[in-house]
C-alpha cells in the first residue's frame, strides 16, 4: 500500500514539475512576444514597405558603425 501512495505522489509531482515548465514556457514567449512584437497589425504590409524602402535607397540598413 505504502509503495502504491508513492508511485502516486511521484507521478503527481512529476506531472506537476511538466505543467509548470510548461507553463514557464509558455510565458515567457508571451513576454518576448509583448517586447519584441513591434510592427502590430499590419505586420506584412509594414514589412513590404520597410523592404520597398531600403530597396530605393529610402533607408540604409544599420550596420554599426557611424552614420553617412
Amino acid at each position: 500500500m505504502l509503495e502504491q501512495t508513492a508511485d502516486v505522489v511521484s507521478v503527481g509531482i512529476g506531472v506537476l514539475a511538466v505543467g509548470y515548465v510548461a507553463y514557464e514556457i509558455n510565458r515567457r514567449q508571451r513576454k518576448l512576444h509583448d517586447i519584441w512584437d513591434i510592427l502590430g497589425e499590419n505586420d506584412e504590409e509594414r514589412t513590404e514597405l520597410l523592404e520597398a524602402m531600403v530597396a530605393n535607397g529610402d533607408l540604409v540598413p544599420y550596420t554599426g558603425g557611424a552614420l553617412p
